[in-house]
């Protein structure tokens, strides 16, 4: 394992000592072209190791490594597993159901499904 690992908190509004600098940090990177930027800066001093986590962007920012293989020949990812206290305490707070819908899409597939379960257990169907 490289000794030095580059982590993505910053470009997602994750700054555990200040939540104004977490904000600016969220303001500032809304672009990828901006994380990209930072990205190149460590690559070009010699940090070739990214730790990421499951946030949706981080597959914009993989994509744009891909393109450029020659550049980033040696650039490796590490994902991060998900935080399971953050699922675990959800499940005990809003219950199951209530855990799911709060971490998927809200226009997802698994909305409009529990919606359609709803309706057709309390005979409210349209139509």
């Amino acid at each position: 394992m490289d000794r030095l690992l580059f982590g993505d908190n910053q470009f997602f509004g994750v700054n555990h000592m200040s939540e104004e600098k977490a904000r600016a940090q969220m303001m500032r990177f809304q672009k990828t072209d901006a994380i990209m930027d930072v990205l190149d800066t460590a690559y070009d001093a010699g940090i070739r190791t990214f730790m990421c986590t499951t946030h949706v962007r981080i597959a914009e920012i993989a994509g744009r490594v891909r393109a450029e293989k020659t550049r980033y020949r040696d650039f490796k990812f590490y994902p991060c597993m998900p935080y399971a206290h953050k699922y675990a305490n959800a499940v005990t707070e809003h219950g199951m159901m209530g855990a799911l819908r709060h971490f998927m899409p809200s226009d997802g597939l698994f909305s409009t499904a529990l919606a359609g379960g709803r309706a057709l257990a309390t005979k409210e169907i349209d139509g």
